[in-house]
Parts: structure tokens; sequence; C-alpha cells
């Protein structure tokens, strides 16, 4: 999981896609090759990407319902030091604590009437060593009174009434009173039956007992309380719904699992993203934390600003995979810490216990149950191997550093496991294709970009090893404060099509982030949203459902025709940027048939997003090396002709010229890019024709101009032509088909994001229909702006029908901003690979 700064802009137009009723109605035709071998598709094609983040594990998957049960979220995160009030790294970067002394998040003194007490947290002296926070709680006296603590979980505990909650929390206390448990809302009002523990000892000692919800509270609080004055120690106080998913104790909440389920994912990669490599080295995932009992369990600092708890640990992990009946993928540490925080190598002499780790994973998912770490497994309930077949040696790694220790670790992998499927996450580091089994690329983007990516992999060496494609999604703001909307899902679904229909390079794909609680995100959006009661899908969720659940055994050949209603001529503001480099630029001006348009002085006049931008001896400089833009003019400019001057001050490229920029989409003009080797024409970081040799020399000025005729891009470099192209249309229809061998049907997936409906016509060649129906299934809404939400869970979401089909040729009227699944059965057989 990256920092989502790659969105070049957070605004995003939907009429860009959308661009208003078309002069013209929209027509396409769809020929399938329904006869045809088509390309072998993975049956396990679409999995789940599971992290902590967002408190979509704690807090919202992992059953429990106390946040901070074991005290240990007052302790400072490991390798960070206090600064200023804050736990920063050494690089500066913030650990997202910033707690006052003695403050124990998420419980709070409850002390009524001429009550007196106190709580106090220890650092020593807890249930064992690798929790030693505990916390202690007295009553000076009660007076008619109470005094206690309260936990107020994850921003509220969901009760329902009738249902059975388990209680498990540790007392120590030489004469420690009794006490008084029971779930209340914030006035006192209980909404649960009383347990009465019974006082502790001088050591530590258990106490279970059950509490029966006496009615519904979405925000109810957990409050222990003393029967008499005196005082007792807590640790590890614990409350699980009897009620989890799969009857699995220490397991999940049923109804987050279960929407999981629902997906049929064939894989599940976990437990992250960011969450593996850390902020710091020392905050690094170590799966030798997350086995044994969970109260031995010791807690860690994760990257996305809190403590996990570690209670869905390696064991639940596979676990959960078990039960969903799908692939395992383990992500493991691999010796570099996160390149977007604190880049930390571990040395080379000490990468031993990160090659164990890998190894020892093995034994212990795959191991008998005789092996040291095979018997942990078994100890734990599950004498059988799991039978981990994937493992991707880091995730978003960089540098030479990476591919180092990549290679250490796969070779030692490879000796104990030849068989075992080793992925590199090559996002920002290429690496030969000879160390990999597969390679995991992430893509983050706005949805324009996703639907200019359906021939994104057309090209792709088909002798190379196939692609994960292990973090997808939109993630350029739209959808408000939640994110996600129709036009996001679609974005990614047009993606996803041009996947199935190179299903001989993309192995497999996944969503990321999967979960979020809707109090609890770090600032990242979800595929399923949860609160303490209550858990909806966005619209994402359910094309991907749909897409996931009707993988095809094939996909076959498919031609589409299609003709746009009207054809927009480019037009949008023009933008100055630089990507690796520090430049300066002047003289701009923008003209359209032989006139000036208004255009402001370089300065305040323009909207910027990233670098350092300045006038500095009468150029607009971008100061800083790397990347940086800043815009100005209309988004109705078009036919224009834009002239400049600029100069690379330093580093690596040269210059971005951008034009048509409206909304999320731009243009733009990539003038000595790709290493400084090359200049080329790109839309959403997509080529626009041929890139062409040529390099940009530092501390020179050169003449840029570029001139717009319709969708005629001209690019001249000092007076010399570099580029003649005309941009493609902006198509609004794609369409993929497959062949169900199971149920003998031909699949069409389309998708049609304008604004109107779309008449087809389809012709399945080859095959003849074996009914005079087929199945429809349509994912649609009014507006593209359109999500779900805890009010409307199922307002974007599939309606199942059925339509006429009188032979192999036959028309459909695809709904605008829709997603439609269509299955027709075919006579022939299938045919044998």
């Amino acid at each position: 999981m990256r920092l989502s700064r790659f969105a070049l802009s957070a605004a995003l137009c939907a009429g860009a896609l959308a661009c208003g009723p078309s002069l013209r109605a929209q027509t396409a035709s769809i020929r399938v090759d329904a006869a045809a071998p088509g390309i072998k598709l993975n049956p396990r094609m679409y999995g789940i990407f599971a992290e902590e983040i967002n408190h979509g594990v704690d807090g919202g998957l992992y059953a429990e319902m106390v946040a901070n049960r074991a005290f240990e979220e007052s302790r400072p995160p490991e390798g960070f030091t206090l600064r200023d009030g804050r736990w920063k790294d050494a690089g500066g970067h913030d650990a997202g604590y910033g707690f006052a002394e003695g403050e124990v998040p998420n419980w709070s003194l409850v002390r009524q009437g001429q009550a007196e007490g106190s709580m106090r947290l220890l650092r020593s002296g807890g249930l064992n060593a690798k929790t030693p926070y505990c916390l202690e709680v007295t009553a000076q006296r009660l007076a008619g009174g109470r005094v206690g603590v309260a936990n107020t979980g994850w921003w509220g505990m969901g009760v329902k009434p009738g249902a059975l909650y388990d209680l498990k929390l540790y007392l120590r206390g030489a004469a420690s009173p009794g006490l008084s448990v029971r779930l209340e809302d914030a006035s006192g009002r209980a909404c649960s039956t009383t347990a009465m523990p019974s006082g502790g000892g001088a050591a530590w000692s258990v106490r279970k007992a059950v509490l029966k919800g006496t009615r519904a509270e979405a925000a109810a609080r957990l409050v222990i309380t003393l029967t008499k004055p005196g005082t007792v120690a807590l640790d590890f106080v614990s409350l699980f719904p009897r009620d989890t998913w799969k009857g699995r104790p220490n397991g999940l909440r049923p109804d987050i699992a279960q929407m999981i389920a629902d997906l049929k994912p064939g894989f599940v990669r976990f437990p992250g993203g960011c969450v593996v490599e850390g902020g710091t080295v020392e905050t690094a995932y170590n799966w030798k934390l997350t086995v044994g009992p969970p109260e031995q369990r010791e807690e860690q600092w994760g990257a996305w600003g809190y403590r996990r708890t570690h209670g869905l640990g390696l064991y639940e992990y596979f676990q959960f995979c078990e039960d969903l009946r799908a692939a395992p993928l383990w992500v493991g540490f691999v010796g570099q810490s996160c390149i977007f925080r604190q880049m930390e190598n571990v040395p080379m002499a000490q990468m031993g216990w990160v090659r164990d780790g890998f190894l020892d994973i093995i034994q212990y998912a795959n191991g008998p149950a005789g092996s040291k770490w095979g018997a942990l497994r078994a100890a734990a309930g599950h004498a059988k191997p799991f039978g981990l077949g994937m493992m991707e040696i880091g995730n978003e790694n960089a540098g030479r550093e990476y591919e180092e220790r990549y290679r250490f670790v796969h070779e030692a992998v490879k000796k104990a496991d030849p068989k075992m499927v080793c992925l590199a996450d090559t996002s920002f580091h290429a690496m030969p294709p000879s160390l990999f089994d597969m390679n995991d690329e992430h893509y983050y983007n706005s949805p324009q970009w996703f639907m200019g990516q359906f021939n994104h992999y057309d090209n792709r060496d088909r002798n190379r090893p196939p692609a994960y494609l292990g973090e997808v999604a939109v993630t350029s703001g739209e959808g408000g404060d939640l994110k996600g909307n129709l036009l996001a899902a679609l974005g990614e679904g047009v993606f996803l099509l041009g996947c199935e229909r190179n299903g001989d390079v993309v192995r497999q794909v996944s969503y990321a982030p999967l979960l979020a609680h809707v109090e609890g995100r770090s600032g990242w959006h979800g595929m399923i949203y949860h609160d303490s009661a209550r858990v909806f899908g966005t619209a994402s969720y359910h094309l991907w459902k749909m897409l996931g659940t009707n993988v095809p055994a094939a996909s076959l050949p498919t031609k589409v025709a299609y003709t746009p209603g009207d054809e927009k001529p480019i037009s949008g503001r023009i933008g100055l940027g630089t990507w690796d480099t520090s430049a300066e630029f002047a003289d701009i001006r923008v003209e359209r048939g032989g006139a000036a348009l208004p255009l402001p002085a370089p300065g305040d006049g323009w909207r910027k997003e990233g670098g350092q931008w300045q006038v500095a001896d009468g150029a607009y400089r971008q100061a800083a090396v790397g990347t940086g833009f800043a815009y100005a003019g209309d988004e109705g400019w078009s036919d224009t002709s834009l002239s400049l001057r600029a100069r690379k001050l330093g580093g690596a490229e040269g210059f971005l010229i951008a034009f048509g920029h409206a909304g999320a989409d731009q243009y733009w003009w990539n003038i000595g890019g790709w290493g400084n080797q090359e200049h080329g024409i790109e839309f959403n970081r997509s080529p626009v024709g041929r890139r062409v040799p040529g390099r940009i020399e530092t501390g020179r000025w050169y003449d840029i101009r570029i001139e717009l005729a319709g969708r005629r891009i001209r690019c001249y470099l000092d007076g010399k032509l570099i580029h003649d192209e005309t941009a493609p249309s902006l198509s609004r229809f794609f369409a993929v088909a497959g062949r169900d061998d199971v149920r003998g049907e031909v699949v069409l997936k389309a998708i049609n994001t304008g604004d109107q409906p779309l008449r087809a016509d389809i012709d399945l060649q080859g095959v003849a229909p074996a009914g005079s129906t087929a199945r429809v299934e349509t994912l649609t809404s009014g507006n593209l702006t359109d999500n779900n939400s805890f009010e409307a869970p199922l307002k974007v979401s599939p309606r199942a029908s059925t339509v006429p089909v009188s032979g192999p040729r036959f028309s459909h009227t695809f709904a605008p901003r829709s997603l439609t699944l269509l299955r027709v059965k075919v006579r022939q057989a299938p045919l044998p690979f």
C-alpha cells in the first residue's frame, strides 16, 4: 500500500466521462469467436488483499470488542523517539502517537456520586514480559456511588438483544474487591446483563463470564466497577461475541467476514502492504509475534498510526483462507522498511533473521506436526498443513538494496521449497524476470486513467512470468468523505476487463484497501465500510464481486466496433511540470486564431500541485528536484497554440508541458522523459502515438510550441516538428467475452460509461444458443457519483433480468453508466485445451 501522492489531481469532473447528451446515438457491434479455444484464465484470478489499515482488522474483521485490551497502546512505537510531544522516527515522520503522560487510550475512569477513586497505568508487572503494561484501579470509598473503568471499544460497541458476549479478564490484588461488569450506553443505562467476577489474589488469575444483550445499542461501552473499596490490577480485558464467523474461537465478525466470503476470493494476500515493511525495521511485521495464545502475543506499532494487537495472527489468517477455500499468499519483510516513510535496510551481514522468517513460515504452514514450527501449528489445533504455495518477498521496495536482499531470500526459499511460487514487487524496481515466478504491480489512479488502460497488457512479452496486480483502486478523491462511487467502480472495471482479455499474462488481481472503519480510516478508502454494528459494500465491491464470481474458463477473441455519439476536441487548461527535475519557464503564451487568450502572470494566479514554485529573474521556477505542476487557463480552451521557453536546472529528466487539463484528465508532452532518453505525448500517463529519442540538457533554454486542432496534436522543439499525432476517441464502451465450460455458456461482460443507452449488435460466431433467453445482471445507477451507504446499502448493486435471444446474432441495449453481465447457453460442447 503506497501513500496517495500519485493522484495528480484530487478533483474529479464526472463530465469528462459522460459529457452531457450525445449529439448522435452511440452504437456498437460485438463479434465473439465463440468456437475458438481462447486464452485459459486462472480460476482463482480474483482474490482479496487483507491488511491492518483503517482499523479494518482491529475494530473490524477481528471480532474483539475491547480496544486496547492489554493496555499496550500507550507504549512508545518501536524505533521512534519523543520530540515536541510526538513520537517521530529519525527522518521526522510522525508515528501518529501523541498521548499525554499516563493517558490510557480507549479507557476512562468511572466515578459517580460521592465515590472516590482513581486509575493508574502501570508500565511493568503486566501479565507477561511481552505485554508488560496493565491498569490499576482503586476505590477509596463508594458512599452509594461507584468507581471503576469503562472501555468504549472502537468508536462504540455494537450490542444486540439476546446475543451472548464472552468476557475474559485477568485480575491481580492481594485483597482485591469483587467486580461488577456490564455493557452500558453513554448515559449509564444498561444494555446487557451484569456479571460479578470474584476478586483475585497476589498473582494474576483469569476470570470468565457471559453477558447477554438486553437491547440494541450501537455505541455501548464495557463498564467494570469495584463492588467495595480496594485496589485491583487489570490486564487483557477481552469481550467477544459468541457468534463469530464459522464459530471460530478468537474469531471474526460474521457480517464482515461473510461480505468477504461472498466475493468468493480465489486467494488471500496478507498481511500487507506497508504493514509488512513498517515505518522502521523495528516495526516491520514479524509473524512470530502473532502466534500462540492471544494474551501472550506481543503487540506492535503499525505503519498506519496505531498498534496491532495481533489477535488476528498468522494461524487465524491461514484458518480464514481455509474457511474461504482460498489459496494463501504470504507477504514477508525482505529487510527494507517503507520507502515512503523512513527507508532503512537491514545490513546484509545481519539478514539471517529476515531469511529465517521466510524459511520458518514454510515449515509452520507446510511442515509435519513433529517439526519445530509445525508443532506450534498443531498445538493451535491444525495438525494438517495449511498448504502455503505462494510467497511474496517484500512489498513496494526499491533500489539495488531491495534486489540484493530479494536475491538472498529468494535463493534460500527456492532451495528449501523449489515448488514455492515466489513473487517480486516490481512497482518501484524492475527485477530480472529470472528472479520471480510472478511479479506484483500496484495501480492507484483516477477513473479516467483506468479507462485508458483497457489495452495495457496487450503487448506484454508472453515469454516472461505472469503478473499479479496486488493493489488496484481508484484513489483520486471522488465520492466525498468516504470515497468511492459508480464512476470509480466502472473505471476499475474497464481495466479489469482488459486484464481478463490478457489472462495469459495477468494471472491474478486484488483491490486495496479491502476494509475501512468509517471512523478509523488512515487517510484511505475501503471496498467494505463498517462501524461497530453495520457493514456495507461500495459500488466497487459489487462490481468486483460480479467479475470475480463469473470468471470464465477461457477468454474468447472479441472484437468491438464502437461509434461514439459525438467527437469532442481536446480542451482544457495548460500546465507546467517537472518529474524528478527542477526547471524554470518563461514567455508563456496561449493563442487561438492568432489572438492571445487571457493568462495570469506566473505566481498566485496559477494552481499549484507539488513542487516549490517561485518567480525568479522573470521566469516561473519549480525549484525543488522532484514532481510539481502549476496550471492556468480555462477548461473550455480548445484549438489553441501554446508557446513558451523552458530551462532545466537539475535532476534526472526534462519537462512536462500539460494541455487539455480538465478535472482529473490531462494530456502532457513529456520532453526528456524515461530517464531523459525520449520525448512522448501521454494522456493520463498512457501513450498517444509513438515516443521518439531525445534528451534535455541542463542549463539550456528550449523553445516549445504545442498546436491543437480538434484532436490533432503537433509538438515543436526549437522550431522542429517532433510529433504529429491524433488523439484517439475517448471510448465509452468496452466488452470482453469468455466461455464457461461447466455451464456451457458464453459469458459477455460489457461496460458503458456514457450517459446514454447503447444498442449493440452481438454476433456469437461458431455456436448457436440452446435457449430463447439469456440471463442478465446489470450494475448501474442514476448518477456516476452514486454510492452505497449504511442507510442505502444496495443503492448501487446488480439487478437480474432475462432478455430474448433469437439466434447467434441478436441485439441488446446496454444501460448508461453500467456494467452488464450477459450469459447465453450454447449448444456446442466445450473444446478441450
